[in-house]
Parts: C-alpha cells; structure tokens; sequence
C-alpha cells in the first residue's frame, strides 16, 4: 500500500519512540482510545475488528472523518483510506523496531479533493501540524505505558 504519488498535498513524517514495537502498535491501533490520549480527536468509532475493510468514524481537528483500513500487518504497518468533506486521503503508518528496543514510526499521508485545490497552503500547514501532534501523542501515550 502507497499513498497518491498524483495527490495535491503529500507528506512523510516519522519519530523515534522509546518503548517496544509492541507497545506502540497497541496503543496506535486501539482506535476507540485515540479520543483519550490525542489532542485534536474528539471521537474515534473503529466499527468490528481491526482488518482491512473495517471502517472508522472520527472526528480530528473538527472535521468528521469516515475511513476504511486497507491494510494490515500487526507491529509492523496499518494503512487507511479516509473521506471527509471535499477531500480523500490516504494514511499510511510504518513501524519498524531499532537496535537499542526502540519502536521508529514514519507516517505517510497523501490529500486530493476540491477542497485540498481550493486551501492548498493551508491545508499543507494543518496537514503538518496535525501528523507532528499525532507522532508526538502517539510518543507521550507509549512511553508513559
């Protein structure tokens, strides 16, 4: 799984975490938590299993979100599809275990849609913002377990 190479805005983001792989993974992908522990998302609804083709609804930054995982590999990669209003993205997180036990996490993101044309440079802005805010959370949440 890849995000959009065509898209208008794409991203690649990643952080060191000092806590195992497994721990990450558990608290990345328990996605009814991420309300308790992320800053900007305020509801976080995982509808069935983790897998590929469940879906999810949540609400980041004030917008609601409706996504559907593709792709799964446990501790080592999750990957969505998501649709909110005048914009498709897609999200992919790569976990990866270093030699000192620490878990490296590099979060990929592609936008597109009228709405991502239309606010292009500030939409790159909170697109930052929100996945450096998220790999910070992601960092706080594991390394307090």
């Amino acid at each position: 799984m890849e995000i959009n190479s065509n898209a208008v805005l794409k991203t690649v983001k990643e952080i060191e975490i000092n806590a195992p792989i497994e721990t990450v993974w558990e608290v990345h992908t328990h996605i009814n938590e991420w309300k308790d522990w992320h800053p900007d998302i305020s509801h976080s609804d995982l509808k069935g299993k983790l897998k590929a083709g469940s879906v999810f609804e949540w609400k980041s930054g004030g917008y609601k979100l409706r996504s559907q995982i593709k792709k799964v590999e446990e501790n080592r990669m999750i990957g969505w599809h998501g649709t909110g209003f005048g914009a498709t993205a897609i999200h992919l997180w790569e976990f990866s275990s270093l030699s000192n036990g620490n878990t490296l996490v590099r979060t990929k993101e592609s936008m597109d849609g009228w709405l991502v044309k239309l606010l292009k440079g500030m939409m790159r802005k909170n697109l930052n913002d929100s996945l450096e805010t998220w790999l910070a959370a992601l960092k706080n949440q594991s390394e307090s377990r």
